[in-house]
C-alpha cells in the first residue's frame, strides 16, 4: 500500500519540476509586483506550452555574484556568456534540442541579452528576428515602465512563435508582421486623405477669386505688339561621365540565424 501511495506522489512532484522549468518570470530587482509577475507568467506559460518552447524572464541585479565556466563559454563573453549559464545551468528549456528564448536584463551593466536555443527556438527567432523583438521594450524601459515592457516582449514572442509553427519564420525580407488594427488604420487612413484633398480644394478655390471673364484679347496683347527674336541652338559636343555600379554588401543585411557551439543564437545591447 505504500508503494501505490508514494507513486502518486512522486508522479506529481516531478510533473511539477517540469511545469516549474518551462516558463518563469525571475525578477531579484523588485521591479514588478507580485500580481505583475503572475500576469506575465500565465502569458509565458500558455505560450511556452503552446510551442514546446520555453519562455523566460530573467532580471538580476549585476553580473558579479554568479560564477562562469568560461571553458565551457569560451565563444561567449559578459551577457552573453552570463545568458548561456543562466539557461543550461538553471532553466534548459523544452524537448530534446533544448527550445527556448530567455530574455536576460542585469541593471548594474544596464545590460540585456536575447537569447535563442534549441531547433525550433533558432528557427522561430532569426538574428533579425531578435532585433525587432528588443524594440518592442526598449522604449519601455528607457520610461522605467517594466511592466508594460515584459508584457509587450511576450505579445511578440507569441506572435513570432506562431509564425514560425505556419512555417514563415519573421526573417529579413519575409512580411512584416501587423502591430495595428488594420481596420482602424485604413479608417484613420480615409479620414486623413479626405481632409487634405478639402483643404487643398478650398486653397485653389481661394486662388481663383480674382479670375473675371474677358470679353475681347486685346488686354493679353503688349502694347508695341509680339516681338519673336530668331534663336539657334547649336549643337557642337558631348561629355559623358561614366561612374561604376555599388554592388551591395552581403554583411548585415542577410537572414537566417547564427549559431555558436553551444547551440545558442543571442541579440544584446543596453536598456
Amino acid at each position: 500500500m505504500k508503494k501505490h501511495f508514494l507513486f502518486p506522489i512522486l508522479f506529481i512532484l516531478v510533473m511539477s519540476l517540469a511545469w516549474s522549468v518551462s516558463s518563469v518570470v525571475h525578477d531579484d530587482c523588485g521591479l514588478l509586483s507580485n500580481h505583475e509577475i503572475q500576469e506575465l507568467e500565465a502569458h509565458a506559460e500558455q505560450t511556452a506550452q503552446t510551442y514546446n518552447c520555453g519562455v523566460y524572464i530573467y532580471v538580476v541585479k549585476d553580473m558579479e555574484s554568479y560564477t562562469f565556466d568560461y571553458e565551457i563559454y569560451s565563444d561567449a563573453f559578459g551577457i552573453e556568456a552570463f545568458t548561456q549559464y543562466i539557461f543550461f545551468n538553471e532553466l534548459k528549456g523544452f524537448g530534446s534540442t533544448g527550445n527556448g528564448i530567455l530574455l536576460v536584463m542585469s541593471m548594474k551593466e544596464r545590460d540585456f541579452d536575447i537569447m535563442a536555443h534549441g531547433d525550433f527556438g533558432n528557427y522561430a527567432f532569426t538574428d533579425y528576428g531578435k532585433r525587432h523583438l528588443a524594440d518592442s521594450f526598449l522604449d519601455y524601459f528607457g520610461d522605467n515602465e517594466w511592466y508594460k515592457g515584459f508584457s509587450a516582449y511576450l505579445n511578440r514572442v507569441e506572435r513570432y512563435m506562431k509564425a514560425a509553427a505556419e512555417g514563415n519564420p519573421v526573417d529579413n525580407g519575409s512580411p512584416r508582421l501587423k502591430e495595428h488594427n488594420i481596420p482602424l488604420s485604413i479608417a484613420a487612413g480615409l479620414i486623413f486623405g479626405m481632409i487634405v484633398a478639402l483643404i487643398s480644394c478650398l486653397s485653389m478655390k481661394s486662388g481663383m477669386k480674382s479670375v473675371r471673364i474677358a470679353k475681347i484679347a486685346s488686354n493679353f496683347i503688349a502694347e508695341n505688339g509680339v516681338n519673336i527674336p530668331i534663336q539657334r541652338d547649336m549643337f557642337t559636343h558631348n561629355t559623358v561621365v561614366r561612374t561604376p555600379l555599388q554592388t551591395s554588401s552581403s554583411s548585415g543585411g542577410g537572414g537566417g540565424t547564427h549559431i555558436n557551439s553551444s547551440g545558442s543564437s543571442h541579440h544584446s545591447g543596453k536598456f
